[in-house]
């Protein structure tokens, strides 16, 4: 018994180039015996046929000759021996080429007839052509017409037998050609369905005996590849794939005793995992890379509302009913982009506590790199969150306590400086104006910090108007060019026509644009230019405020809304800020619904961007006015 597959295959292989090698030869030996044997027959009776044709040619003309040499009596010349001799010789090629054509037992008797009746003309012509040659043309006319005429006639009918022999010959020829043609094609089609039916057995034993054993080894592989090692494969030969079938045997044996002998220690390390899961402080959720939840920790739980058993394998919206947690894991899920780092925290009531978690996102990869799921860690924050309001509300209430005594002191300077009380010196006058500058810095200070701790607290009362924004920017920029003059920079406005109105709080719209021209003052030498452009983009108002300045660094581009920030070099000093302007300006872009962003690059200026919403109204529960 074959023991290898290279020993199956090259036999199989083998005995089918055997049988093709077979039926092609026995197909071509026909087709050449067919050919040879047409041939043959073809030739032998053209040529017979084609000098039949010339004898009875030359008789004609050599008779011709002698009755117009008999006829015409006149002397022997050497041109009529040479014409005599020649059509004696040409009739004698032609009846050699009959007679060769004539090979055949049953054409004996008719070659014997032809060769004697040839003699016997040719002697017949010799006496008359001597006749004439001798002058006695009345005995040659009647030789010929006695003696050469028989014998003429003689030779006709032979030549006229011979081409009925040869019409019988080529009859029989075609009858056996069609024979042996009819014979060929029937040989060959039964050498090729043979040689057809022993490929496909060979072909078939092939299967039976490779393809067959090797896709149902595939197939149990697959299966066992997906888990299940208590499958074994069949053994049914002792070839490469038997062999292998027992040594994969061996494998998935080992591999599930393996298993076996594992799984208590993996059930206890995904209990530790658990255990370590659930003790976090932090709310924890898992999906995979479709939403559908994997894990949620106690945290998470509490913090939703949802009760044991685990909602393993649900749709997100079904089991966390917050739009908010659904939308940024949705979202994530859909961009890859998480949430901004500066994204204000998740409050959730919980009676009369309020709590807050900051979310963070990120993707779960497996060993080669592929995203499975998604994890959602909410981080507590609130105890910050509380910090943050009691700083703010401690500064409020500085600010506004802080604001009677600087006022106070700033009416006390003012009357010193108008000389009210008594003329003063020259440099008692320049300690009145150092004081006057030092509570004015003292007096925005105390406004800034109470207009920041209220905008962030809510408490804000914003007057909903309809605005025309160019008339407003014009408006903003016309009381900052004596500071532009005064500093060499140029001013510029860039506003399209027939823009939409704004509902908003003028004041603090300005404030947000007067905020934003003069920081690029700030930071813009003389020489330069500041440009405001106001533009509409879809339902929105898009006000930029451009500058040639020295630029900021990128690293600080997410940090300038921060509260006291400021990105400047130690040499430079600006009086009364620390920092607030912009936090203020984001703080209120924000309260309607709008964005701010900055961008720039080092050395070629910068560019503040707000995006308002058209037709987005703001309305506060306060009313506190701001100052």
């Amino acid at each position: 018994m074959i023991q290898s597959i290279r020993a199956k295959i090259i036999l199989t292989f083998a005995a089918l180039v055997v049988l093709n090698l077979a039926a092609g030869f026995w197909a071509i030996y026909n087709v050449y015996t067919m050919g040879t044997t047409v041939g043959t027959i073809v030739r032998d009776n053209y040529r017979s046929v084609v000098a039949t044709e010339n004898i009875v040619k030359s008789l004609e003309r050599k008779e011709s000759f002698l009755r117009f040499a008999a006829d015409t009596e006149t002397d022997a010349d050497k041109s009529r021996d040479s014409v005599y001799q020649e059509s004696k010789e040409l009739l004698l090629y032609w009846v050699d080429q009959a007679v060769i054509g004539l090979n055949l037992p049953s054409q004996f008797g008719l070659r014997d007839s032809l060769q004697s009746a040839y003699r016997e003309y040719a002697r017949q012509t010799d006496e008359v052509y001597a006749a004439i040659s001798n002058g006695a043309h009345a005995e040659a006319r009647r030789r010929f017409a006695a003696e050469l005429r028989p014998a003429s006639e003689t030779m006709r009918s032979i030549c006229y037998r011979l081409f009925e022999v040869n019409q019988e010959a080529m009859t029989s020829a075609e009858s056996r050609t069609h024979s042996l043609a009819n014979q060929t094609a029937f040989g060959t089609l039964i050498a090729s369905v043979i040689a057809l039916a022993l490929s496909v057995l060979a072909t078939a034993w092939l299967m039976k005996s490779v393809i067959t054993p090797a896709e149902e080894l595939t197939e149990t592989v697959k299966r066992i590849g997906r888990g299940r090692l208590d499958l074994k494969i069949d053994v049914h030969s002792d070839d490469e794939i038997g062999q292998l079938s027992r040594e994969f045997n061996k494998m998935t044996e080992r591999l599930h005793q393996f298993e076996q002998m594992n799984i208590d220690r993996i059930l206890s390390e995904k209990r530790k995992s658990e255990a370590i899961v659930e003790s976090i402080s932090d709310g924890m959720i898992v999906t995979d890379a479709r939403l559908a939840v994997i894990h949620l920790n106690r945290v998470a739980r509490d913090l939703f509302g949802v009760s044991r058993p685990e909602p393993e394998g649900k749709a997100l919206p079904n089991v966390i009913k917050d739009g908010r947690i659904v939308s940024l894991l949705s979202d994530y899920a859909a961009t890859g982009q998480p949430p901004a780092q500066r994204q204000k925290p998740l409050s959730f009531d919980r009676g009369d506590t309020v709590l807050y978690y900051r979310p963070r996102v990120s993707r779960i990869h497996d060993a080669e790199g592929n995203v499975f799921g998604l994890l959602l860690v909410l981080q507590d924050v609130t105890q910050f969150e509380e910090l943050d309001r009691m700083k703010s509300d401690f500064i409020a209430t500085l600010s506004h306590e802080f604001r009677t005594p600087v006022t106070s002191i700033s009416m006390s300077v003012d009357i010193l400086g108008r000389e009210i009380l008594g003329a003063l010196n020259d440099r008692q006058k320049e300690l009145v104006e150092s004081a006057k500058q030092d509570s004015q810095r003292l007096a925005k200070l105390a406004r800034e910090l109470l207009q920041l701790s209220r905008l962030e607290a809510g408490r804000v009362e914003l007057r909903e108007e309809h605005l025309d924004i160019g008339a407003l920017v014009r408006a903003a920029v016309r009381s900052l060019l004596v500071q532009f003059q005064d500093k060499g920079v140029l001013l510029e406005t860039d506003i399209e026509e027939a823009l939409p109105s704004l509902v908003g709080d003028e004041q603090q719209i300005s404030s947000v644009i007067t905020n934003l021209a003069s920081n690029a003052l700030r930071f813009t030498g003389a020489g330069g230019t500041v440009t405001v452009r106001v533009r509409q983009d879809r339902d929105s108002l898009v006000i930029a405020v451009e500058d040639t300045g020295q630029g900021i660094p990128r690293t600080h581009l997410d940090d300038i809304f921060d509260k006291f920030v400021q990105v400047k070099r130690s040499a430079e000093s600006t009086p009364g800020s620390v920092g607030l302007g912009l936090a203020i300006a984001k703080e209120v872009v924000e309260l309607y619904g709008g964005k701010i962003w900055a961008e720039s690059e080092l050395g070629h200026g910068s560019t503040f961007t707000v995006r308002l919403p058209v037709h987005s109204a703001h309305t506060t529960s306060a009313t506190e006015p701001l100052p």
